[in-house]
């Protein structure tokens, strides 16, 4: 509401605004009404707008900026788990197995018992250890009496105990399915429990119970609160089932849904919406649908993302190809044409290759002017690759977290390799769209520590990646704001601090541009402004 007599409702003074907006960087005070900036400028611009009942805040020269927006992040679902599933984001196999025991002794006979965040190379890692995988016998030691599955942090391998394995209609003869694979001890041959990429599906996706509603809306009262926290304001939910866009919509008009929400809509999906004639965009600042979300081949952390050459120290293992050109053609064919932006999950080059490929033969068959396809992740580019995205539009979402959170797996891909990944500094020189995103569950969600691993290409260890990557902190909060918006087509309402644009902010304790960059991830996040009101901190 705005005031009574027409006058701004809130106005920040004394600040440092990083507006995002190039025609004013910086400004020092900013007006908001009606959940929209009113006025942006110094504080003698802002007297206008002041009135018996404007609430005014001093913020005593700390850095303001437009809400942070993550491109790639799993939220409903992430929340959800939070809710129901055992955390495995510790770092010994007892740790483990103890969380698991307590979920199956709340879990009734013979339900699903689920963990997540497994974490093979952080898990009972020693100076002479690597860290280790989870086996069937691991999970068979916490319960037989329940099916059992656990999801590694990338979400693209799956680790099932012995009732697990059972219930899929998995034995040691079984063979690999399309787009999957099943991992066996070397020795015996016999199933080891673990599940690879589509492999899982029918488990996840059929057998597996859909969550119910009073779940999945703490779920999202769960999650809501932890992304607020640090500073973001918009996401986009990189894979949307039809009940959780009912929970969206649910706590939406219950007033509890405090992050601007653009979904991307898991593919089984896509038939109904097309046929309703809906299409990318629908909804309003609060709650959209956008684009539809396949996943083509496997993951980063996980060592199964599908490259042209095969990872260090393998003489043949390139990855998983989780579905094939001719799937992936024809479905984004059959998006394209329906009005749709198509969102594939790709992190090799031999994938965003195909995936390329598909975007080129459809806007060819049915040109559209501003069509703004994604590859998510998009991690490992060449030139000639960046030179297609170029040409056609399309939008990049890498993990912005990864460097210094998985920087003992960056190995596995090896120095050379890691100068072409992850690669803002190659997508911005060659005028590539790209985001902020991390991806979580697989990779922190804190937008600070993004930044600071953009900027530094530092892992925790000290140890540095790809440094030829590294882009400026001004560079890194542009993807993390106005990129973002421009993902989801909404750059005209969002992303930077103009007037006339939704009033998302958050408030810092310090600027990132202007300290050590190392520090950057430590910044306190003091305030998380969404509409013009405060939904954290304050």
């Amino acid at each position: 509401m705005s005031t009574s007599s027409g006058k701004a409702e809130t106005v920040i003074k004394n600040a440092n605004i990083m507006t995002m907006d190039t025609n004013r960087p910086r400004a020092q005070a900013v007006a908001m009404t009606h959940g929209r900036f009113a006025g942006v400028g110094s504080n003698e611009d802002m007297e206008g707008l002041i009135g018996p009942e404007t609430k005014i805040i001093d913020v005593g020269g700390k850095t303001v900026l437009p809400g942070f927006i993550d491109g790639h992040i799993h939220v409903l679902s992430s929340g959800v788990k939070h809710v129901n599933m055992a955390d495995c984001d510790v770092r010994t196999l007892t740790e483990i197995q103890a969380g698991l025991k307590e979920r199956a002794a709340k879990t009734s006979a013979g339900g699903w018992v689920q963990g997540f965040k497994f974490d093979d190379t952080k898990t009972d890692r020693t100076a002479s250890n690597e860290g280790r995988h989870l086996y069937r016998e691991d999970l068979d030691a916490v319960t037989t009496d329940h099916p059992m599955m656990v999801a590694h942090r990338g979400g693209h391998v799956f680790y099932m105990n012995s009732a697990g394995l059972e219930a899929g209609g998995y034995n040691d003869e079984s063979e690999d399915p399309p787009g999957g694979r099943l991992g066996r001890d070397p020795d015996t041959g016999k199933l080891n429990g673990i599940v690879y990429e589509r492999a899982i599906d029918h488990i996840r996706f059929g057998l597996i119970p859909v969550d119910t509603d009073e779940i999945r809306r703490e779920g999202l009262r769960t999650i809501c609160n932890m992304l607020n926290e640090v500073g973001l304001t918009s996401v986009h939910d990189a894979r949307v089932t039809a009940e959780e866009f009912q929970t969206y919509q649910d706590g939406k008009a219950a007033g509890e849904l405090s992050l601007r929400v653009y979904a991307l809509m898991w593919y089984p999906q896509f038939p109904a919406l097309r046929d309703a004639g809906i299409k990318t965009g629908l909804g309003d600042d609060l709650l959209r649908v956008g684009g539809i979300k396949m996943v083509a081949d496997g993951a980063i952390s996980t060592r199964t993302a599908y490259l042209s050459e095969p990872y260090e120290g393998s003489s043949c293992d390139h990855g998983i190809l989780a579905m094939e050109a001719d799937e992936i053609e024809q479905q984004v064919m059959d998006m394209h044409k329906a009005g749709f932006q198509v969102c594939i999950h790709a992190n090799g080059d031999s994938t965003i290759d195909l995936v390329l490929t598909a975007y080129e033969k459809a806007q060819k068959a049915y040109p559209r002017s501003d069509a703004r396809h994604r590859i998510e992740h998009c991690t490992l580019i060449n030139p000639e690759l960046l030179a297609r995205m170029k040409a056609g539009g399309v939008v990049a979402t890498p993990f912005c977290t990864f460097v210094y959170h998985h920087g003992e797996k960056m190995r596995y891909y090896g120095e050379k390799r890691l100068e072409w990944m992850f690669a803002q500094r190659s997508f911005i020189d060659a005028g590539v769209m790209s985001t902020g995103a991390t991806d979580y569950p697989p990779g922190p969600f804190e937008p600070l520590l993004g930044i600071q691993s953009c900027v530094t290409r530092t892992d925790s260890t000290g140890k540095e990646w790809g440094i030829n990557q590294r882009i400026s902190a001004e560079e890194a909060l542009r993807l993390y704001t106005l990129n973002g918006a421009y993902a989801s087509f909404e750059e005209n309402i969002k992303g930077s601090v103009e007037v006339g644009k939704l009033a998302d902010l958050v408030v810092l304790g310090s600027d990132p541009t202007k300290i050590d960059p190392m520090g950057i991830k430590d910044i306190e996040i003091q305030q998380t402004i969404l509409g013009g009101r405060t939904v954290y901190g304050g």
